[in-house]
């Protein structure tokens, strides 16, 4: 992607500051140079975005856009595709991800303590966890989600790019392969020019939605009604009669009604005294580019031709984590859960739309009649009750066609249908909550719960941690290289709280990061109690412990106390024993038995004390 005219243009650059711009050859190079990459970008990415659009139909319970249906066919939606994305997030996201920040050397006991607190507290306070989901959520329904993580202004900032104004090296696998990243989002032209002294020179360049996620698809133009039913079933045709419908076709009068997921506040459009240029100055594609020279990290900002920051990052890693669903090792694009199980949702729409259209034109078939017949007022076919027609003769005759068969075979293979898409997707009833029939006992529904969770874990393992461990080793860098004040952390005691005062010079990121498995998937408090009493049984726990940990997730500290405790006394007993077995000294000999009885239960504290 560099070569030396780049290098040459890109060292020493310096942002033409003037009232009128007029930018120096060597901006202007600059912002040619930077174009050519965001459009290399754009074009190798180009065939995701009519899948994501797709996705998004898909999730939204569009399953019939593609298709040219006449107005009466009957649509029914059972939006299994909605299910399936909320169902898995929500057990992605049930608890909060965990990683482990542990030493290298001895020495590093200390500080590696000090980071994993430091970092949860930064995470903490900047509302991380909240991106996190977001990201996973993105990965979900696109097959890429993104965190950017920034510090400004002297404090981490976390946010969730629109996928859609992400462009990536085309090489890169990953982020940390890729040259560069540039983020390309529709700005109001107002804040550009508050945000940079060049920014009076950008233009507005209109609405920019293609660079927006979720926004207001353009009717089909065949005047559909469409109604949801209270389960999330769409309907639309024959049975979404109720209420108006606008000049799309859609019903306006359920407050059921199909709608956007997302409506962004730029589509809500500008009020009718003022218009959007007029109040906000348009809208502009801000472009901002991180990529490296001469193995430095420079970020690079502009809008249309006008050249408005080239400054050197102050980070060392370019400032984006990646969510990969169904990840390819061999490309830096996934896949959402909307394309994997699309043919299979789509087909059980199409099917029990089929069916219900049996049933509907089943009990109203065609009529036969002659043509006078059919010119006298009140003789016109309809399927009241007790209608009666009026004839002058045999031949002005008037039947019904008979109904063709119905099929048998649909409802069985929509059902069968569905069931492949459970499998597919990783989402069982049991997954979702509900009880398989003819299964009762605990253990044998703990036991299918966590065999119908396999692919949601793995999800969580080859793809969830990787984003997570990036998100704690950059979060700790920003602390160590950026961070000048103190870094309070707030902890718990038997009083009440505590705050200690971290210093970024006493902390270390030269640390190893390990993810905890199994730290963002759902476990009741019934499962962890259960779990925590069998460890009070075996002696693991002790009563104060089992309260600390039935109210929240294990700790390492605790886990570590628990150990030594448990080492402690074994080697108490092993003492015991050595001396029951070996010694002559009767009272050596009278406390251990003491202290045997004790460990049994047999004798009181107060006893062994005298």
């Amino acid at each position: 992607m560099a070569n030396k005219d780049y290098d040459k243009a890109m060292d020493g650059a310096e942002v033409t500051q003037a009232k009128s711009y007029n930018p120096s050859e060597k901006d202007a190079k600059v912002v040619k140079y930077m174009e050519k990459m965001f459009q290399d970008a754009r074009r190798a990415r180009a065939h995701k975005v009519p899948r994501w659009r797709r996705n998004e139909e898909l999730y939204n319970g569009d399953f019939f856009k593609p298709f040219k249906l006449p107005k009466y066919k009957t649509r029914i939606v059972a939006n299994s595709i909605h299910s399936i994305v909320e169902t898995v997030y929500s057990i992605l996201t049930d608890r909060a991800p965990k990683v482990d920040i542990m030493p290298k050397m001895e020495e590093q006991v200390d500080s590696a303590r000090k980071a994993q607190e430091a970092v949860e507290s930064e995470m903490r306070k900047s509302k991380a966890l909240r991106a996190v989901n977001g990201m996973k959520r993105d990965g979900l329904v696109y097959g890429n989600g993104f965190l950017k993580l920034t510090y400004t202004e002297g404090k981490l900032e976390y946010s969730v790019p629109d996928i859609y104004t992400v462009f990536v090296d085309p090489l890169a696998t990953n982020v940390e392969d890729a040259k560069c990243v540039i983020f390309a989002s529709p700005t109001y032209v107002k804040d550009v020019r508050d945000m940079y002294e060049n920014g009076k020179a950008v233009q507005a360049e209109g609405k920019l939605d293609e660079y927006k996620s979720f926004v207001k698809s353009q009717s089909d133009g065949q005047g559909l009604g469409q109604a949801t039913t209270a389960s999330g079933t769409q309907v639309s045709g024959p049975l979404a009669a109720t209420g108006s419908a606008d000049r799309t076709g859609h019903s306006q009068a359920s407050s059921n009604s199909v709608t956007d997921v997302r409506t962004d506040f730029m589509e809500l459009g500008p009020t009718d005294e003022m218009s959007e240029k007029e109040v906000f100055g348009g809208q502009v594609l801000l472009k901002e580019c991180w990529h490296y020279l001469d193995d430095k990290l420079y970020i690079t900002t502009w809008a249309g031709k006008v050249l408005l920051q080239h400054s050197e990052a102050p980070t060392d890693f370019i400032p984006l984590l990646n969510f990969k669903n169904y990840a390819d090792e061999h490309t830096f694009w996934g896949k959402g859960e909307p394309e994997v199980v699309e043919p299979l949702a789509v087909g059980t729409a199409i099917l029990l739309s089929q069916s219900l259209d049996n049933i509907i034109y089943h009990g109203n078939p065609a009529w036969v009649m002659s043509k006078s017949l059919s010119k006298t007022p009140g003789n016109r076919p309809s399927d009241k009750p007790g209608q009666v027609f009026w004839t002058n003769g045999p031949h002005e005759m008037i039947q019904r066609l008979p109904a063709g068969n119905m099929s048998s075979s649909n409802l069985p293979l929509a059902q069968y249908m569905m069931q492949l898409t459970d499998t597919i997707s990783g989402v069982h009833d049991i997954t979702q909550g509900r009880n398989p029939s003819g299964v009762t006992a605990a253990k044998a529904i703990s036991a299918l719960q966590e065999a119908s969770q396999q692919i949601i874990r793995a999800k969580e393992r080859e793809v969830g941690s990787d984003a997570i461990v990036e998100l704690y080793k950059k979060t700790l860098s920003i602390l160590v290289n950026n961070y000048e004040e103190a870094i309070v952390i707030r902890k718990t005691n038997a009083t009440g709280y505590e705050f200690e005062k971290l210093q970024p010079y006493d902390l270390d990121d030269d640390m190893d990061f390990k993810y905890v498995p199994g730290s963002s998937m759902p476990e009741s408090r019934a499962q962890r109690i259960d779990q925590a009493l069998e460890y009070v049984q075996l002696g693991l726990l002790s009563p104060e412990q089992f309260w600390r940990w039935h109210e929240k997730d294990i700790s390492r500290d605790i886990l570590e106390e628990m150990i030594e405790q448990k080492r402690m006394a074994q080697e108490a007993q092993e003492a015991d024993m050595e001396v029951l077995n070996n010694s002559t000294d009767e009272n050596e000999i009278m406390e251990a038995l003491l202290r045997k009885q004790a460990q049994m239960g047999a004798v009181p504290e107060e006893e062994q004390e005298k």
